[in-house]
């Protein structure tokens, strides 16, 4: 099953591509090969230690390779719906929208904004009524995030609409394929990220 707070991420490019980019990862993945698009969901708990253990954080917030971009990642978290767009080009940064319950979209502070426009551009929907059909699909009310995730992908045209986000097997899907991380690369960020800990509570010490 993919894990809660669910998440699917969107990804262009060869799958080839695709399967090489999970594995230098730290989070095993399902990957749905798709005429356009590449669905990636997560497969099961990260291999890497706390605090790098958290899966939607290491698939939406994991930059992207430009061949696989642009990019889009969506998870549904409680009350919030997230999407993380990663634009084509060689310097794009991650950019966020943010829904909430009753509110719509809302500001976050220190990330990158993604206005329903630039969703609407990096996907391939850049006519103005998908871009009035993602606004709808983000307008402020009781739906579910998951609801709203699915409402988002239906308004872009994009694969995994009308499939229940979190309640579906992506292992069932037609072409599904398991890629776990490379277990040599998740020993050295362990032994890094240890290394880093180890320097940081140093430094606090010596204050």
């Amino acid at each position: 099953m993919v894990s809660a707070p669910p998440a699917l991420l969107l990804l262009r490019g060869r799958v080839d591509d695709v399967r090489s980019w999970a594995r230098t990862g730290l989070l095993p993945v399902w990957v749905v090969p798709d005429p356009v698009w590449n669905l990636v969901v997560p497969a099961g708990p990260p291999a890497s230690a706390p605090p790098y253990d958290d899966p939607v954080a290491l698939l939406g917030g994991r930059p992207v390779p430009s061949r696989l971009r642009p990019s889009l990642c969506l998870v549904a978290d409680g009350p919030r719906a997230v999407l993380v767009v990663q634009e084509a080009g060689r310097r794009a940064e991650p950019r966020w929208l943010v829904w909430s319950q009753d509110v719509g979209p809302i500001r976050t502070r220190d990330l990158a904004p993604a206005p329903p426009a630039l969703v609407a551009h990096v996907t391939g929907s850049r006519r103005p009524a998908h871009v009035a059909a993602l606004e709808a699909a983000l307008a402020p009310d009781q739906r579910s995030s998951c609801d709203v995730v699915d409402d988002v992908l239906r308004a872009l045209g994009l694969p995994g609409a009308g499939l229940p986000l979190g309640a579906v097997r992506a292992q069932d899907l037609p072409g599904a394929e398991r890629v776990d991380p490379d277990a040599h690369a998740v020993a050295r960020f362990d032994a890094f990220a240890r290394t880093e800990a180890h320097l940081a509570a140093q430094l606090e010490e010596d204050r």
